[in-house]
């Protein structure tokens, strides 16, 4: 049986065509936005991974293989890779974030600024698909609280 779990690569090389890079953005610039933000993702446990997909890559009837750009935390900080959408059930990152094509080209116009803050406001306009893949226990525990906090969502507060 394959692996379905998502392949990484840092380049738009291993069948990731240039088409991703124009889809996503250049990893550069993510890391770089990203890294701004660093105590946001300081409290994320090692091999934590956050995937962005297109939002049809999540509907029923979409084929496994969609690109998908990949924050992986590291002990160095965050590390963002292309990577491949196997599917909603075999996908292993702990947080999905599906977009439209003009919720993609709204955060590249954001990547140097406030990328989370553009998420914040896109998630709360309903423009974002958001999808814990893991329980809100595995959450806490892999360091999410401040991620989730900055993104709007309250349910990991100071009181567990």
């Amino acid at each position: 049986m394959p692996d379905l779990r998502a392949r990484e690569s840092l380049t738009p090389e291993n069948g990731v065509s240039a088409t991703v890079e124009s889809q996503f953005g250049e990893l550069g610039l993510w890391e770089t936005a990203l890294r701004a933000r660093s105590a946001v993702f300081s409290g994320l446990a090692p091999g934590s991974r956050i995937g962005l997909v297109e939002e049809a890559a999540v509907g029923s009837g979409s084929e496994p293989g969609s690109p998908m750009l990949i924050w992986k935390a590291t002990e160095a900080g965050i590390e963002v890779r292309y990577g491949s959408f196997p599917g909603f059930e075999q996908t292993d990152v702990d947080i999905l974030i599906a977009a439209d094509a003009a919720a993609l080209a709204s955060l590249l116009q954001a990547l140097e600024g406030d990328v989370l803050a553009r998420m914040r406001k896109l998630i709360r306009a309903g423009e974002l698909l958001f999808f814990a893949r893991k329980s809100r226990r595995d959450l806490e525990d892999a360091g999410y609280d401040e991620l989730l906090d900055q993104l709007g969502f309250a349910f990991l507060g100071a009181c567990r």
